[in-house]
């Protein structure tokens, strides 16, 4: 049996300052956010069941090493496909810290005005990135309900730029970013090549049947892959966390 050391507080405080670091090295040298990619996976590499259920796929220890995570980072990034599946708050409350800025990619306003990001005083630090596909009225409902909507540029897929919102989101002084999902967007991040740091939390479960963490079948070249560096492992209650970085 391998002997992988426990995630330990200590081991949290590590990750942080080193992410502290990196984030810093990276913003003096392009002025555009440090990028983690994470998400949970079971052994078979599976996000989700195939009917998109995709909670409690890791355990409770995990759940709160993930909300530390997000208090490392200025701002959590969703697609709005992760918004209708599972109305998340994309919050901290099981750790001690500050809730990171959330933005949710959606390129014709799909957000349920409804939605827990959208509700009270938590509209206030979430920003819509969307695309001239919007309609204008429905633009201005989100301001008047607190939100910020950005309209960016599109990609070829008629989808937000991503490189562009990471420019946008450079120049508001946002320094890091945490990408949880879903696996429309992760592909996205790993096919452009924009991701610096990639947390896997991999849970005992086999789920046979069901969606992937990510489709980079457009990647047909080993010379076009990402290749991440410096792995590391870790026990989190019955999960295994894998930490890498992507070589440049």
């Amino acid at each position: 049996m391998y002997d992988i050391p426990l995630l330990t507080d200590k081991e949290m405080g590590n990750l942080g300052k080193s992410l502290q670091n990196l984030v810093r090295k990276k913003s003096r040298k392009t002025r555009l956010p440090f990028v983690t990619l994470k998400f949970a996976q079971t052994l078979d590499g599976k996000i989700a069941t195939i009917t998109g259920d995709s909670k409690w796929i890791s355990g409770p220890t995990s759940l709160r090493f993930a909300h530390q995570l997000r208090s490392f980072h200025d701002a959590i990034l969703v697609g709005v496909d992760t918004i209708l599946q599972d109305d998340p708050q994309l919050t901290v409350r099981l750790v001690k810290g500050k809730n990171p800025q959330r933005i949710i990619v959606d390129s014709q306003l799909r957000t349920p005005l409804d939605s827990n990001i959208l509700k009270g005083k938590a509209a206030f630090s979430t920003f819509i990135a969307t695309t001239s596909l919007s309609e204008v009225k429905k633009i201005k409902e989100y301001q008047s309900n607190g939100a910020q909507v950005w309209v960016l540029k599109k990609d070829r897929a008629n989808q937000v730029d991503l490189q562009n919102l990471l420019h946008e989101l450079g120049k508001r002084d946002v320094r890091s970013v945490l990408v949880e999902g879903g696996s429309r967007i992760l592909s996205s991040f790993l096919k452009k090549r924009l991701a610096d740091h990639l947390v896997i939390v991999i849970a005992p479960k086999i789920i046979g049947k069901g969606m992937n963490y990510v489709d980079v079948s457009t990647l047909q070249r080993f010379k076009n892959l990402n290749s991440f560096s410096s792995p590391k492992l870790f026990r989190s209650g019955e999960d295994v966390i894998l930490e890498a970085f992507l070589k440049e």
